[in-house]
């Protein structure tokens, strides 16, 4: 039994303490029969882009503890704990209304032992942005592009050249969020579950999805 299957069976107590049954519920469908096609974005941080505005302007600074408190509604198994580097966006009013994790290529093994293929291991130039959560209040607001493109210039401070993120292909919002804060896709990731046997598969950016993904965030010509 892998190290990955026995963090999974430790966190079901605990997500059932913490209320979480229906998310337990709803992966327990997945792995029966699922499949999830997203891309994965990158970003050239050597490439000037203006930040996206936003109708509610948002520093960002590293997570707290206390700050729990406003992402109950954020659905993980708690995982994304593993990693030690979280941002979040705050209000004016110091309020957290965004966060992400940010992960660079000396996590690569705890990436590989949490997640397996489900992300690429990490060149030392490459940071991963995985689990953006944005409080629902503050949704429809523009917060992720603008939060997504400070944490990634943060990253660029760090020394990184590269950013990555992905998305599932269905939810256009995402693909328009990451569009606004500079990302392209560059990828395409499949897993499938069927009978809680799960495949991972790679592939390269076809013409007829990157013409999808321009049709869904109406852009008539790529992005040069």
């Amino acid at each position: 039994m892998s190290s990955n299957l026995f963090s999974r069976i430790a966190l079901l107590p605990q997500l059932i303490k913490d209320g979480k049954a229906k998310y337990l519920w709803t992966a327990f469908l997945n792995r029966l029969n699922s499949k999830e096609i997203a891309f994965g974005f990158k970003r050239d941080l050597s490439v000037p882009y203006k930040k996206p505005r936003t109708l509610k302007p948002i520093t960002i600074r590293e997570f707290k503890k206390e700050d729990e408190v406003f992402f109950v509604d954020n659905p993980n198994n708690g995982l994304i704990n593993n990693f030690h580097t979280c941002y979040v966006g705050i209000t004016k009013d110091e309020i957290p209304c965004a966060r992400v994790w940010l992960i660079d290529s000396s996590q690569n093994k705890t990436l590989k032992n949490t997640w397996g293929e489900r992300f690429p291991q990490l060149k030392a130039d490459e940071v991963l942005l995985e689990n953006v959560f944005t409080v629902p209040k503050y949704r429809g607001m523009g917060v992720i592009p603008a939060f997504l493109y400070d944490v990634a210039e943060k990253s660029r401070e760090l020394g990184a050249k590269y950013a990555i993120t992905f998305g599932e292909v269905k939810n256009i919002n995402t693909s328009r969020s990451y569009d606004y804060a500079g990302f392209t896709p560059y990828i395409v990731r499949t897993v499938s579950y069927f009978l809680f046997i799960k495949s991972i598969k790679y592939e390269e950016l076809s013409e007829e999805k990157m013409a999808f993904y321009n049709k869904s965030i109406n852009r008539k010509t790529p992005k040069k």
